[in-house]
């Protein structure tokens, strides 16, 4: 009896053969992994958007919470304060302000009554009641006495929730526009394009401006912001929908459709619409850090997120007027935002080269 004995390259190629085939998203992701700054940027992407919306949860300090006396505190700093009720009984505090507004303004005997506060869990001067209290702020606090780390993850849900619904709305009316005009093309084509040609010809900052002041007084001027930064973030991606339908509309597949008398929408949306969604998801990601500069820009020239809110950019506004005496009012806020953008361009970098068939052929 004879045995059959393979080589070493006829084993490998029965070995590749016999693997599980995988899809092209499958494909993808592991492709995706392979680049570390998109992990990076997608890792970094889920920390900061948990610290930001869940950490608000768990995080003891408010960021709305404001003792004037107080002043900036340096980051890894305890503040001492005092905690002013008028009546002994009441769990919340009347005010809070600072132990040397204390002595300035309440202590007839400074040594004494200060000493009486250390010892005691409450001390009574004049019918009212105070209590010293010491509060641990990670990243320190404002010239106003707000926590630092509170403000950040505040600011950053807003600055995310404006990239994240933007870009939602750019995508919604971007590919349905520019899917219509590729797929129908001719003088609706035409038509349709010239629109976006003369929108892109509007002056972004003088459209603004005139929208906050036609609503000036607006409760919701976060609304606002949503409404201009969506009436020209979509113009980008009309023009890229429309262009890869006009190279696809002519496919098999799409004139198989047609042979059998499946309506126009249901073609766009059913075997167009899957068709390109590499390059959407692509330009989703980039967009996102886009449209956060482009809400922190406005936020820093006055024109976006208004008092008591924050978002990134008013905050990077804040530091700006007070860096010479407080240099980390600027830095950190500047450093997450500057993070963040980096992360998110490092995604969109990777999704470009995972989702892209000609490398992935390589």
């Amino acid at each position: 009896m004879s045995f059959l004995s393979l080589s070493p390259d006829s084993a490998k190629i029965s070995s590749e053969i016999s693997e599980d085939p995988q899809s092209l998203w499958q494909d993808a992701w592991h492709r995706l992994k392979a680049n570390r700054l998109a992990m990076f940027g997608l890792g970094f992407f889920l920390f900061i958007s948990i610290l930001s919306y869940l950490g608000p949860l768990f995080y003891a300090h408010s960021p709305e919470e404001i003792s004037l006396s107080l002043g900036a505190t340096n980051p890894l700093s305890k503040a001492t304060l005092v905690e002013v009720r008028f009546d002994e009984e009441k769990q919340t505090p009347d005010e809070v302000i600072t132990l040397q507004e204390f002595i300035d303004v309440y202590a007839e005997d400074p040594e004494t009554d200060v000493a009486n506060l250390s010892v005691n869990p409450t001390t009574e001067l004049m019918g009212i009641y105070f209590s010293k209290i010491e509060r641990f702020h990670f990243l320190g606090t404002d010239n106003k006495g707000r926590d630092l780390l509170a403000r950040i993850m505040q600011g950053g849900s807003i600055s995310l929730g404006v990239g994240f619904l933007a870009t939602l709305v750019s995508l919604l009316i971007g590919v349905a526009y520019g899917a219509i005009a590729g797929y129908v093309g001719g003088k609706v084509d035409s038509f349709l394009m010239r629109i976006v040609d003369i929108l892109y010809a509007l002056p972004f900052l003088i459209f603004v401006i005139l929208l906050m002041v036609a609503f000036e007084g607006f409760e919701h001027q976060i609304l606002l912001i949503f409404v201009a930064i969506g009436a020209v973030e979509w113009l980008t991606m009309a023009r890229i929908v429309r262009g890869q339908v006009v190279n696809l509309k002519n496919m098999e597949f799409v004139e198989a459709a047609k042979a059998t008398g499946v309506k126009t929408i249901a073609i766009i949306a059913r075997h167009l619409a899957p068709n390109i969604l590499g390059p959407v998801i692509v330009y989703a990601t980039l967009l996102i850090p886009a449209v956060m500069l482009l809400e922190s820009t406005l936020s820093f020239l006055g024109l976006g997120v208004q008092a008591p809110n924050a978002s990134w950019g008013t905050m990077i506004k804040e530091g700006a007027e007070r860096m010479q005496a407080y240099p980390w009012l600027l830095i950190i806020p500047a450093g997450f935002f500057s993070l963040t953008l980096f992360a998110m361009n490092f995604l969109g970098d990777g999704l470009r080269d995972a989702l892209d068939v000609k490398t992935a052929k390589d």
